[in-house]
């Protein structure tokens, strides 16, 4: 009982400087026209490793204790899971027409392909000096063409949602198109998992036959069920607390169900998500009742645990990191950037139009985070190699909003050709 109590008052602490350190540089990156969760991504680096274990190290040992991290670990995973619940539930099935999702796979596919491809050539030439000696030089090369494959989606959905841009074409089309390019690409973490735990191809594949029975289920069979709920909810006006513990419930056991057959429980989240009712009472009651508590509380934990895990002093304590570094920023945003810009283009786009919907899909935040997490857990990557992908992570993150800004800036009369994305006839 006395260790539970210590436990305890040892978490509080540790708790109230995560959430103050994410309310002040959160507060800090929306000064100067950042997305909030930018700043929050600088909280968790700052009370880690990279800032205060530099100048306070025993401070920020003896706040964050091996028990105190696996808290938050456990918090952190929750809390991804509930975002990415919001965040399908958000995602208008309305505007999902055919030509739609024409577009949609086509910038999901040259999103991923490209710097998938420009990742493993990085991650097969900087494997002698980068990879841990029992890594085989597929396992790291897939490893670092994921890393560099992967959208941000929750990081994607916070800028729509700061801008207003959730409901509309564009929002969409990003949206879906990330969607796509974040489910196949956690399809491939499945399988790098499976094969770092020596459990070989099957077990992969395996979890991903686990993973799509359970999208189907939830998408055919869950949301007929969820329907009737969202007709409920509608006639009474509000969600009621035993409706909310249902879906309360249904959420965890997606996020357990999915991690646990190896495709990681933020995709659990996202298809509940998608399920759930679009009525609009419904949406506002489960907007009011999670979104609150997940994003001010569990996702700066999850940021914070990430931040524990980063150590930037690894690369600039050894000058020849510096190199791979920036070849590996490089891949990152000519990849993504460039292939999502060349899509769209190629469809029939303007080029602002385009650079704008590949200067979005670039944004990657929570996503590799998540990444770099497993490697390091799983022993795939070093604290070397996560502190290079954290920092592509963070400048490709932070130059997404100025350079968005400009391409689609906030006044009507600036944006009015780019609002829906339409492409230019033959003729204009």
């Amino acid at each position: 009982m006395g260790s539970n109590m210590e436990l305890f008052l040892s978490f509080i602490p540790a708790l109230i400087l995560v959430l103050v350190a994410s309310y002040i540089c959160g507060n800090l990156a929306r000064y100067i026209g950042q997305p909030k969760v930018v700043g929050e991504m600088i909280a968790g680096i700052l009370i880690g490793p990279s800032f205060l274990g530099i100048f306070a190290p025993q401070f920020m040992s003896t706040l964050f204790t091996i028990d105190i991290k696996s808290i938050l670990y456990i918090l952190s995973n929750i809390g991804l899971g509930m975002y990415m619940f919001l965040v399908g539930a958000e995602v208008d099935e309305k505007k999902l027409t055919g030509n739609l999702i024409k577009k949609c796979t086509i910038l999901s596919t040259s999103g991923i392909i490209v710097p998938l491809l420009l990742g493993i050539m990085v991650g097969v030439i900087y494997y002698s000096k980068l990879s841990l000696p029992d890594v085989n030089i597929y396992l790291f090369a897939l490893f670092i063409g994921s890393a560099l494959a992967l959208t941000a989606f929750p990081m994607l959905a916070r800028i729509l949602q700061e801008r207003n841009l959730t409901t509309s074409n564009f929002g969409t089309l990003a949206l879906i198109a990330a969607s796509i390019d974040d489910a196949l690409a956690w399809c491939l973490v499945a399988l790098i998992t499976a094969l770092a735990q020596a459990q070989g191809v099957l077990a992969g594949i395996t979890a991903i036959t686990f993973g799509t029975l359970f999208a189907c289920f939830m998408l055919l069979v869950g949301k007929k069920w969820l329907t009737r709920l969202g007709e409920r909810v509608e006639k009474e006006g509000s969600l009621s607390m035993n409706h909310f513990s249902l879906v309360l419930l249904l959420l965890l056991v997606a996020i357990w169900f999915t991690d646990y057959v190896g495709v990681y429980s933020v995709f659990g989240g996202f298809i509940v998500g998608l399920s759930m009712p679009r009525n609009k009472v419904f949406l506002q009651e489960l907007k009011s009742k999670f979104q609150p508590f997940v994003i001010t509380l569990l996702l700066p934990i999850f940021f914070a645990y990430s931040g524990l895990n980063t150590n930037f002093t690894t690369i600039f304590n050894d000058m020849s990191l510096l190199i791979p570094a920036i070849v590996v920023l490089v891949a990152s945003i000519a990849g993504k950037y460039g292939g999502c810009a060349l899509a769209m283009k190629s469809i029939g786009y303007s080029w602002r139009e385009a650079s704008a919907i590949g200067i979005l899909m670039n944004a990657r935040g929570l996503m590799v985070l998540i990444l770099v997490n497993i490697g390091i857990t799983y022993k795939i990557i070093t604290p070397q190699v996560f502190a290079i992908l954290v920092l592509m992570t963070l400048v490709t993150t932070i130059v997404v909003m100025p350079i968005f800004n400009i391409l689609y800036p906030e006044n009507p009369k600036e944006n009015q050709n780019v609002l829906d994305l339409k492409p230019f006839s033959k003729q204009s």
